[in-house]
């Protein structure tokens, strides 16, 4: 968690931010400090030897330094940081963001009894000075998501507010390659100052708003409401499931927004589960080239994985995300309050993914599902949070640096190859999530079999995978040859390899390039016959 305080010089960012970090047991820095510290000067004298250009410089490179370490802190930026572009970006991507507004007049009554000198205040007429500046900046500091009026609450009843507006978990999804990064903002519930992060994003603009039509009438509303407050809101329901992701919604999707005379600058917001998110994510992707585009996922495996990293893309002659692209949200936000309606066969299609992430983690995810089956399955909120920040940590390491999946990022592939092949031969019969715990379940065959996936180690797995009540195989008259022949068109083939994800262990996995089309349907059929079990 980190909290930005911004704001007028004296609005009571450094004793609010001491106060905060106390009550939240995290680090407190000010960013005035840590540039005195490191040049060995006063901030009056840096201004006096070096000038306001050398100090803006230094400013903006010890906070975005400090934005994109680890760790929870409360940052209290100088005054005028927020005229930096990048770092008001910052501010609002990489923390959660208040203004503490303070008036012209109460500047200066502070200013009398404090012992800090102010260089910009140290002039012939203070209070105009204040005045233009104050002015200079009002636009500025309205970009900030949320404002406090510092001169009607106490440092205490502040403190109080903004614990109260924090999202319950924010993370950062990293794009190295880009130098980009977007926020993934958690709630148990409905969160205002959570939700402002999108409201600034739309205001002025027109809106795509593509959703499951279930999801709209159980949870949209008020969404909605808040949204057409800001924006021009156009809304396209559709019943979700893997048959919406085609060419055909596709070109629907493309009238509308054309028909509405949609431009670069406006936006599409998918609202539902992986399946609106896929096709929302691929028409935001192409249409124009790139519009803008924020994901609200409502299902667990939208939320803890296709939501983050960029994959978008539809389905082509039964075969699985053949057409698509890679294309990063602005914003991802969810509520875990979304989860309450799905049904058991949602739950465990999300809780798929996570078995996949617990392999690729290790024991403390693996542990958790192992220990703690009937918790999972409701949907607990503190246990929810815990797997939600582990898996998309574990997505934002594997995604960072390898976004088009040609190298770390394949490991995310673990189960999904036969998982696929399972989904394409069963008519999406199953979901998912429930296809590629069958892909694990065999991959953990194979590793084993042939790598170094012990039998202690292999039977874990399965055990966990049949504990939460998961098929391991697909029907009995899918037969290997047809599995194999799914795999012809698998994403995942170069120089006519297949390369697979296999295990070591729990918590370690690597890529092997040694199977075809013909290998991998021998050990189909060697799993598929059961007399291993």
């Amino acid at each position: 968690m980190k909290i930005v305080l911004t704001g007028f010089m004296l609005a009571g960012k450094t004793t609010i931010g001491n106060l905060l970090s106390e009550e939240l047991g995290i680090k407190f820095y000010d960013s005035d400090q840590l540039i005195s510290e490191q040049e060995g000067l006063t901030i009056k004298e840096i201004f006096k030897l070096k000038g306001e250009a050398y100090f803006r410089k230094l400013e903006k490179e010890v906070i975005t330094k400090l934005l994109y370490s680890d760790g929870s802190f409360v940052l209290s930026p100088g005054g005028g940081a927020v005229l930096n572009e990048q770092l008001r970006e910052l501010f609002n991507y990489k923390a959660e963001s208040f203004c503490l507004d303070i008036d012209a007049k109460t500047v200066l009554e502070r200013y009398k009894n404090s012992k800090v000198i102010r260089p910009l205040l140290e002039v012939k007429s203070p209070l105009l000075k204040v005045k233009e500046l104050l002015e200079e900046r009002a636009d500025y500091y309205q970009q900030v998501n949320y404002h406090i009026d510092s001169t009607c609450y106490s440092p205490e009843e502040i403190v109080e507010i903004v614990i109260n507006k924090l999202a319950e978990e924010r993370l950062s999804i990293e794009i190295q390659n880009k130098n980009f990064s977007y926020p993934v903002s958690i709630n148990k519930n409905f969160n205002e100052f959570t939700f402002a992060d999108i409201l600034t994003k739309v205001r002025g603009r027109k809106v795509f708003l593509l959703a499951d039509k279930l999801v709209l009438d159980l949870h949209g509303h008020d969404l909605i409401n808040l949204l057409e407050e800001e924006a021009e809101v156009i809304t396209y329901a559709l019943t979700a499931g893997e048959e919406i992701k085609d060419l055909n919604y596709l070109a629907q999707c493309f009238a509308k927004l054309y028909e509405h005379n949609f431009s670069r600058s406006d936006y599409l917001i998918a609202f539902g589960g992986g399946t609106i998110g896929d096709l929302g994510g691929f028409v935001a992707s192409t249409f124009l080239r790139g519009i803008k585009l924020i994901q609200l996922p409502t299902t667990l495996i939208s939320q803890l994985d296709s939501s983050v990293g960029g994959k978008t893309g539809v389905n082509y002659q039964d075969t699985k995300n053949l057409i698509g692209s890679f294309y990063q949200p602005e914003i991802v936000y969810y509520q875990l309050e979304w989860l309450k309606t799905l049904a058991m066969t949602e739950i465990k299609s999300g809780l798929g993914e996570i078995i996949k992430y617990a392999i690729l983690d290790g024991e403390s995810l693996f542990s958790i599902l192992e220990n703690n089956k009937q918790q999972v399955l409701n949907l607990n909120e503190d246990i929810m949070l815990k797997i939600a920040r582990m898996s998309l940590q574990l997505k934002d390491y594997h995604v960072r640096s390898d976004v088009r999946d040609r190298g770390l990022r394949k490991k995310l592939n673990l189960g999904h190859s036969f998982g696929h092949a399972v989904e394409a031969a069963e008519k999406f019969k199953f979901k998912h999530g429930e296809a590629v715990v069958m892909g694990i379940a065999f991959t953990a065959f194979l590793s084993n079999k042939i790598g170094s996936l012990s039998k202690k180690s292999f039977t874990r797995i399965i055990n966990l995978i049949q504990n939460y009540g998961y098929e391991i195989f697909p029907s009995e008259e899918i037969d290997a040859a047809q599995l194999a022949s799914y795999l012809v068109h698998d994403k995942k083939i170069s120089d006519n390899k297949l390369w697979w994800v296999l295990i070591n262990d729990i918590g370690s996995t690597y890529l092997s390039d040694r199977f075809n089309q013909q290998n991998i349907q021998q050990y189909m059929e060697e799993y598929l016959c059961r007399e291993w079990q």
